[in-house]
């Protein structure tokens, strides 16, 4: 409850304009107040109700932020932070100058009262909203005199806007300021400097472990779509039991029991459905039955309805979502599915930000999500992914392949089709998708239009660079340009594990002597290896070239920003890294390729050098990576477990033994005599030797020497 004077104020005051200027406020006794107030050191920040966690957190936050900011003291004076005791509970929020000693940020829900201050830090403070993963310290300040308190929440047409935290191996195992705690934190903040309001705090066990922390910086709890009403996975909780719930009906119904116990009383999207144990359909893991499409809808429409009168049981005002993803695109298309009359529906694109079905494997049906009609008023959301694992084409460790002007088109669709009452956004692991996610933040605004690639990409790098700007924008709008096109449709395009998941399975193939490389029919179709590998192999060549040189101009840039170090920190993190990924790794496999090509010839030192060159490639990306210039940042890659550089380098090694094994002779000196020895010294046998071999390494590396000028007609 505000108090008297705040009451009075909130209520009588009045602004007097005099040459244009606010000067003051006049309040009931008509007496003149002064109407700056001075932020300094000695300012703090207060709440009468310190008890709720988002309140101080809140409190916390602006505090930092003020005492990083601000480097001299002024008169002691507090913002203070309160509940107006109101029945419409929006999160907007009203700042009041009182006096020069306080100022009132007053809300109706702690969530209002947590953005009043991070807008108050971002257009008082001047702190960005990524300024933790850009690493933006704030201008620091004397101290700073307020006068505008006309601050406003943003006019959202998103009601629920948030991230989906997934597949986040590389903040799973990171730390920063000694805790991983500390940069789940920070994540929160960020999603809340931008607007969002709901979130799955990791995926599987770390969306349980973080459920609590989310909420207590004021934002809405929500589940993966594989893990209905948050509840634990079954075949977590009952490893010996087959998953199937015609069988097991009650164990399931007991988890969403005390999943909905656990949660109660608290904020919370409760999402409905059924899936598989591994993010897959269910019926997929049930191999001794066949089921048709009204069979699997019939097992769905059930649990869904059953989960429904759970959730308003114990909660009736709670709202419920439904993911209308992968196999469920299909069932819903059909006229099968059938859901409670006030469920948000939530639309996925198929991973690469188009909204159509996504690919699982080599079925890809391109379901159309957008032409999707459902009941009439029916609340529709999208999830949407900035990053995505599929260990096909898609985009771990570097930006989303399909380009910001493509996203922007396909988000200003959806609004048409009024698909945005929810939208929840794939962040993958936050840092390399920044431009991407700003880009989606934009798009929750009431006032958002379609921009272009231009207009985009310019506002990133003018908001965080101050040097090299057009250089550092022709590389982003190039990097687009560059990228691999798999398929006739503008969505097939392929992101870093593109090229390592090939690496992987072409190794496999070859070693296995196999007469196709398997599951890559998406990718070249019912071909044998040879087919395959030719039709790679010049898919690739076509764009290495481009990629090489955004590399070179990456590096010069690099250069020119080594005195600069905060932003050639930045510019490694945010677009360098990818461009660098993307050409060695491609590079990697051209010559990947290229060897298996030149099986058909006698002398297999061919092969064996080409597969060192692949090598060669990926060690030079690790070492990339190695001398990351960031204070911070410098480890966050180290738990690279899906594009998997170190897996994907140890699998050439082997590649590269086996190939001297079968290719070197008996003794595997051959090559060594051949290529490297003075032909005097490589005919006397007196001793069979005379030092230990070279390492697969070494030997590759001499014999390129020699040969250099062969390998060039290859």
């Amino acid at each position: 409850m505000a108090d008297k004077q705040f009451d009075c104020l909130l209520q009588h005051s009045r602004k007097f304009f005099i040459e244009d200027k606010i000067i003051n406020y006049i309040d009931e006794t008509g007496d003149y107040m002064e109407t700056t107030f001075f932020i300094s050191k000695n300012t703090s920040v207060t709440s009468k109700q310190m008890e709720n966690e988002v309140i101080g957190h809140a409190c916390e936050i602006l505090q930092r932020d003020i005492l990083t900011v601000v480097t001299d003291t002024r008169k002691t004076n507090e913002i203070e932070l309160g509940l107006l005791d109101e029945k419409n509970k929006t999160d907007a929020f009203h700042i009041l100058f009182v006096s020069p000693d306080k100022v009132k940020v007053c809300a109706e829900t702690p969530l209002g009262l947590m953005y009043g201050i991070l807008e108050i830090s971002h257009k008082i403070l001047d702190v960005q909203p990524f300024w933790y993963f850009m690493d933006i310290p704030p201008i620091k300040k004397p101290f700073i005199e307020w006068t505008d308190f006309d601050l406003k929440l943003t006019d959202f047409t998103t009601d629920y806007r948030g991230w989906f935290v997934n597949d986040e191996l590389l903040l799973d195992q990171w730390e920063d300021n000694g805790s991983n705690e500390y940069v789940w934190e920070r994540i929160y903040e960020t999603l809340l400097r931008l607007g969002g309001n709901v979130i799955i705090p990791g995926t599987d066990k770390n969306s349980h472990r973080y459920r609590q922390s989310a909420q207590a910086m004021g934002l809405i709890y929500t589940h993966h779509h594989a893990e209905p009403l948050g509840a634990e996975m079954f075949a977590r909780r009952y490893p010996g039991l087959k998953a199937s719930y015609e069988e097991h009906f009650e164990l399931f119904q007991e988890l969403w029991k005390k999943a909905l116990h656990e949660q109660k009383g608290t904020k919370v999207i409760y999402t409905l459905g059924f899936r598989g144990q591994g993010d897959c359909p269910f019926w997929a893991e049930d191999l001794d039955r066949q089921w048709s499409a009204a069979e699997k809808a019939a097992v769905i429409n059930e649990i869904v309805h059953l989960q429904y009168h759970m959730v308003k049981e114990v909660d009736p005002h709670a709202v419920c979502s439904m993911n209308i993803y992968g196999e469920m695109t299909e069932l819903f298309n059909l006229g099968l599915l059938e859901l409670p009359d006030d469920v948000i529906e939530i639309w996925a694109d198929n991973g690469y930000g188009k909204m159509v079905s996504r690919r699982q494997e080599n079925h890809d049906p391109r379901d159309e999500v957008l032409t999707n009609t459902s009941k009439p008023n029916q609340s529709r959301g999208i999830y949407y992914h900035v990053a995505f694992h599929d260990l096909q084409a898609s985009n771990f460790l570097t930006i989303l392949p399909n380009s910001p002007e493509f996203v922007s088109r396909e988000l200003m669709a959806v609004r048409e089709v009024k698909m945005d009452k929810f939208v929840l956004v794939n962040t993958g692991n936050i840092k390399p998708h920044i431009l991407f996610l700003q880009e989606i933040a934009n798009f929750w605004r009431a006032n958002y239009q379609f921009r272009t690639n231009q207009e985009i990409i310019s506002e990133h790098v003018t908001q965080y660079y101050q040097n090299q700007q057009e250089e550092i924008q022709a590389v982003y709008e190039d990097y687009f340009e560059a990228v691999i096109r798999y398929g006739t449709h503008d969505d097939q395009t392929a992101g870093d594990e593109f090229a390592c998941y090939l690496i992987r399975k072409i190794i496999q193939s070859w070693l296995k002597q196999e007469t196709k490389i398997p599951r890559i029919e998406w990718l070249t179709g019912d071909n044998k290896i040879k087919e395959q590998v030719t039709e790679i192999f010049s898919m690739v060549r076509e764009k290495i070239a481009a990629w090489e040189n955004l590399l070179l101009r990456c590096q010069q840039i690099t250069l020119s920003l080594q005195d600069k170090h905060a932003q050639n920190a930045r510019f490694f993190n945010d677009i360098y890294l990818s461009v660098a990924v993307q050409c060695k790794t491609l590079k990697a496999l051209l010559h990947l390729l290229d060897a298996y090509q030149m099986l058909d010839r006698e002398e297999m030192v061919f092969v064996f050098v080409k597969v060192s060159d692949a090598l060669e490639e990926i060690h030079q990306l690790i070492q990339i990576l190695k001398e990351n210039p960031s204070d911070t940042w410098y480890d966050f890659y180290e738990n690279d477990g899906y594009t998997n550089l170190t897996l994907t380098k140890e699998m050439i090694k082997s590649l590269l033994s086996y190939i001297r094994i079968i290719g070197d002779g008996p003794d595997q000196d051959q090559w060594e005599r051949k290529y490297i020895m003075d032909p005097t010294e490589s005919r006397v046998m007196l001793l069979s030797n005379t030092k230990k071999a070279l390492t697969d390494e070494k030997l590759a590396r001499k014999i390129r020497v020699g040969l250099s000028e062969e390998l060039k007609k290859y």
